[in-house]
């Protein structure tokens, strides 16, 4: 099956998120998924779409730790980037390797990371959070909160991804931090446990990656897996001029949120389609 690849280098907020925009709109047109791997040029702060943000986020922290806030398209919760390595997916709706739901094609995905982590020696899993255990858990940071089809390595969750989903595509992103950045993620919310942090999430140096391949090396690994297991057979995408453009033009519409006056407005960005739905984990 063919799909296409995109490799970013680091950008700020607003490009990656007005990019991830333009694959959800593209993905249709395009016919096929595609796979993009990005990275963030400095330590910044996504929210979730709808994500009550008010007396949540220490606004002093995110000034002291010259962390921006952006928000996200998506849902779920508050993901520090940075320091991490970002995945998206995007794919025309219907498709037959995504099943026909929101669940569906996270779990489709999450068996990419299984193969990858296996293949690396570990024994992840996929853990399917009861909606009590979610509403017991439920915190505004991503990683702290369980999903309903949650990848676990060691006992704690190692990605933590968000979809959004229009009529004609999908697109799914998520975060998998590089090295240990619990302490900071904990000091940018208000009363947030630094233990409880701690133990809910890991990071690929924490469990040993490093010691087994380079991150270059990683990143093959991450795309011979979706290779495996969507058999996806990977060919360049065919960005244009265009494409580019509507990026520069929806960058807009990810403006760098001020802290002190957060809260929930109602109105969050607009993206691919009035009528998508959205879900994090």
């Amino acid at each position: 099956m063919d799909w296409f690849l995109i490799e970013d280098p680091a950008a700020p907020a607003a490009r990656n998120m007005a990019k991830d925009e333009c694959l959800l709109r593209a993905a249709a047109r395009w016919n096929r998924p595609v796979l993009r791997l990005y990275q963030w040029d400095r330590p910044t702060l996504s929210l979730g779409r709808n994500q009550r943000a008010a007396g949540a986020i220490d606004a002093e922290a995110c000034r002291r730790e010259s962390v921006p806030l952006v928000r996200r398209m998506t849902g779920g919760w508050a993901v520090l980037h940075g320091d991490d390595l970002t995945y998206s997916v995007a794919a025309p709706l219907p498709h037959p390797r995504f099943g026909t739901t929101i669940l569906s094609t996270y779990q489709a995905i999450a068996e990419v990371f299984v193969d990858l982590f296996s293949g690396l020696g570990f024994a992840p899993r996929l853990h399917r959070a009861s909606a009590r255990e979610r509403a017991g858990l439920a915190s505004p940071i991503c990683f702290v909160t369980p999903s309903a089809c949650e990848l676990m390595i060691e006992g704690r969750k190692l990605i933590g991804s968000a979809q959004r989903r229009a009529p004609e595509a999908f697109l799914q992103h998520g975060s998998l931090p590089l090295r240990d950045r619990g302490r900071l993620l904990a000091s940018l919310f208000s009363g947030a446990n630094e233990r409880r942090v701690a133990s809910a999430m890991t990071d690929l140096e924490s469990i040993g990656v490093w010691a087994r391949c380079t991150p270059e090396e990683f990143r093959g690994r991450l795309i011979a897996s979706f290779e495996r297991v969507m058999e996806a057979r990977f060919r360049e995408a065919p960005w244009s001029g265009e494409d580019q453009a509507l990026t520069d033009a929806l960058e807009t519409n990810y403006p760098a949120l001020d802290p002190a006056s957060l809260g929930y407005s109602g109105a969050p960005p607009r993206a691919a389609s009035g009528r998508a739905e959205q879900e994090g984990t």
